[in-house]
């Protein structure tokens, strides 16, 4: 016995044709961005999998748009509304068809101006519309109306594959519908985590290469502009938290530090100092630095905790040791762009997860990549917590090693392998 799919879908047929139409659509697009940017994307990586990744990206933005009408399909999907319900799925697929086509037409011109997929750039100066769309059509006036036809011709050729799939959409059985329901939301819960692991997928998860650009090129533009817009929600301005001082005062008061008085300096650049080596080496020194999470001087002995790291009190006569420092701040990830970009922390959200720091950022990495070194980052957890996949690939990091490349942890917890695994897996890779 034949089952066709609009039967076996039942009132969910047109949201399945609209998954179909938009995973081909940002397949497609994904594949012709490849080919333009083929040497960088061969280059960084093995083409086949980026594209499998790819999809897997694409599946929680297709997920994200599901969300709504799944929600309702209870309420509206009924067998007495089914006509209402066909006229809904109609207008929602168009909508997200509409947004997804212009995003996605758009992406070639943006990556020629940034050299990336649209990001916060892209919605982040929509709060002066006439300046905006003014530079638009005087800059990019070909473009524009050359983007607005396409997606017109697209829509007018999706309308039609809809417009077939609203007619041929089944009603079903209020019991049955009520039944099939909690499956298809954890369908859609499935699709639009990703992943199994402990947090859910976000762009950082894709972010396997050293090259920003083609990181990008992974995830779609439109999941990264919505992405973009919800990390905007939740940031907070600075400059509504901290005083006012003009830069000349600033600079003045800098170069009035003790400290600075004994240093050569640029004065174009009153920051920027160097300090002479007191041992001239012929050849650089290799560098580890460890950043131990949560490690307070309530767990060293000498500093007045509980003799719990004794290793710890063995370097203590190996170096230098500083008896009087305070935390950047409570999360780890203050520590981590304090110690590795030397940013202090800021009443805004860490620079590792801003997304103007994705590149072109300072970092240890990118200095010590100006010097030949290759730099990796190792992490006991997923590297994609924290958005720290992407802020290290995109600023001088060579590679970075996570929860999934130690190789037979002993201890997994909820937070990722134990110490011992890591320093391990470490010792291995250096």
């Amino acid at each position: 016995m034949k089952i066709s799919v609009n039967r076996l879908s039942g009132p969910y047929y047109p949201l399945v044709v609209m998954a179909l139409l938009m995973l081909a659509i940002l397949s497609f697009s994904r594949v012709g961005l490849f080919i333009w940017q083929y040497e960088r994307v061969a280059a960084a990586a093995d083409i086949l999998p980026l594209l499998l990744q790819g999809i897997r990206a694409d599946l929680i933005l297709v997920g994200l748009w599901l969300v709504l009408p799944v929600l309702l399909a209870p309420a509206l999907a009924t067998a007495g509304n089914i006509k209402r319900w066909r006229s809904f799925c109609h207008g929602w697929a168009l909508l997200g068809l509409t947004v997804i086509i212009f995003i996605e037409l758009s992406t070639p011109q943006f990556i020629l101006q940034y050299d990336i997929r649209p990001n916060r750039l892209y919605v982040e100066y929509l709060k002066y519309p006439r300046e905006v769309f003014s530079t638009l059509w005087h800059g990019f006036r070909a473009m524009l109306l050359a983007g607005i036809m396409l997606t017109a011709v697209l829509l007018v050729l999706s309308n039609r594959v809809l417009r077939s799939a609203k007619n041929h959409t089944l009603a079903c059985r209020n019991r049955t519908l009520w039944l099939s329901w909690p499956l298809v939301v954890c369908l859609v819960f499935a699709m639009v985590r990703s992943t199994t692991d402990h947090r859910p997928a976000n762009p950082a998860f894709f972010a396997v290469t050293g090259d920003a650009m083609v990181n990008s090129l992974v995830i779609s533009s439109p999941y990264s502009v919505l992405y973009a817009i919800y990390s905007l929600r939740h940031e907070a301005n600075a400059s509504e938290v901290y005083g006012k001082l003009s830069r000349q005062q600033i600079v003045s008061d800098a170069l009035d530090w003790p400290w600075l008085q004994q240093l050569q300096f640029d004065e174009n650049y009153p920051t920027s100092h160097f300090h002479q080596a007191t041992r001239p080496r012929a050849r650089p020194l290799n560098l580890v630095i460890v950043l131990e999470e949560s490690l307070g001087a309530t767990f060293v002995e000498s500093l007045g905790g509980v003799p719990v790291t004794p290793e710890l009190e063995k370097l203590k006569q190996q170096g230098w040791w500083f008896e009087n420092m305070y935390a950047t701040g409570t999360r780890s990830v203050r520590g981590i762009e304090a110690v590795v970009s030397g940013f202090m922390p800021t009443p805004a959200q860490s620079v590792v997860k801003l997304s103007l720091a994705q590149q072109h950022f300072y970092t240890l990495g990118s200095a010590l990549a100006e010097q030949g070194y290759h730099t990796s980052f190792v992490y006991g957890g997923e590297a994609h917590f924290d958005n720290m996949r992407a802020f290290f690939t995109g600023n001088g990091f060579d590679e970075v090693i996570d929860m999934p490349k130690i190789d037979k942890p002993v201890f997994v917890g909820s937070w990722g392998a134990s110490d011992e695994d890591l320093f391990r897996t470490a010792d291995q890779h250096l």
